[in-house]
């Protein structure tokens, strides 16, 4: 019988076919309409939509945040957010593990203090740890030098716990400043975000939910998920706390990813090997 975690993995330990394309230098910049379009983009050719017509030396471009990266080969980044949780991270590793598939989790420091198992466990088995902050507070309610102190110090604590240096951050609710997002890239860490997401962070039923992921993926794209709601006071009326099996949701997920012949990989693999992709939003960057 075949091993259900060859569908995610990639063949030997050799180049794969586009890696070569896929490590030119410099970040495509674009419209967030061009990300955001449905049906969903078919992936590599977002080098023919950029706002300038050549790719842009990474550093002069810190302030924008990462949404995919370019490439018509079939990988998917997909992300986790507020973690880590006691039970439903471990159990979605459960399920990563199962089909060969790697993650990247964005965690807060608050709660990688209180599971650190679990955050070790997601290097062991050979995921990204990235940051997603103390908490779950926006970083617009900051300035940027204390946004900067808050992270440094999130930083230091979830390398301490998880031993290995962190390279990407996410922002809650991915708000951010031009200036905050500066600091963060002199500091070394990249600004994600994401192109797609299942709406997870409120009840819904589970296939649904998993349904939404699929349909948000394209060749590049960068899916994000939670393992945990770590807001639960911005709940709006109307709307409930997640009640379904997130593993759940994970297992639907990922083999509906697999038939449609998607290979998961972590952010800063995918960034590694294929061009940035990166936008502006508006709606979620405040200048201070």
């Amino acid at each position: 019988m075949a091993d259900p975690r060859d569908r995610f993995m990639s063949p030997g330990g050799g180049e794969r076919e586009g890696d070569v394309v896929g490590r030119a230098r410099g970040t495509l910049v674009v419209r967030r309409r061009d990300i955001d379009v449905h049906p969903r983009p078919a992936g590599g050719d977002f080098d023919e939509r950029t706002v300038v017509p050549f790719a842009v030396p990474d550093g002069l471009v810190g302030a924008l945040g990462v949404y995919c990266v370019n490439t018509r080969e079939r990988v998917l980044m997909v992300t986790y957010d507020d973690g880590p949780h006691e039970s439903d991270t471990a159990r979605i590793l459960d399920v990563l593990e199962e089909h060969g598939a790697r993650a990247t989790f964005f965690v807060l420091a608050q709660q990688a203090r209180r599971h650190p198992e679990v955050v070790r466990r997601m290097v062991r088995d050979g995921h990204e740890v990235a940051l997603h902050g103390e908490d779950h507070r926006s970083l617009t309610t900051m300035s940027a030098l204390e946004a900067l102190r808050t992270i440094r110090r999130a930083r230091r604590d979830v390398e301490r716990i998880a031993g290995v240096r962190l390279r990407t951050y996410r922002p809650p609710y991915g708000h951010h400043s031009t200036l905050q997002s500066l600091l963060l890239a002199l500091a070394g860490l990249r600004v994600v975000l994401w192109s797609g997401d299942a709406q997870d962070w409120v009840d819904g039923d589970a296939d649904h939910v998993a349904s939404l992921g699929r349909q948000a993926a394209f060749p590049g794209g960068m899916l994000l998920l939670h393992d945990n709601r770590a807001d639960p006071e911005t709940l709006q009326p109307g709307q409930a706390l997640p009640a379904f099996d997130r593993a759940a949701v994970a297992q639907m997920l990922l083999e509906g990813l697999a038939a449609d012949g998607y290979r998961l990989v972590t952010v800063t693999d995918a960034m590694r090997d294929h061009q940035p992709v990166r936008s502006m939003a508006r709606q979620r960057m405040r200048g201070q």
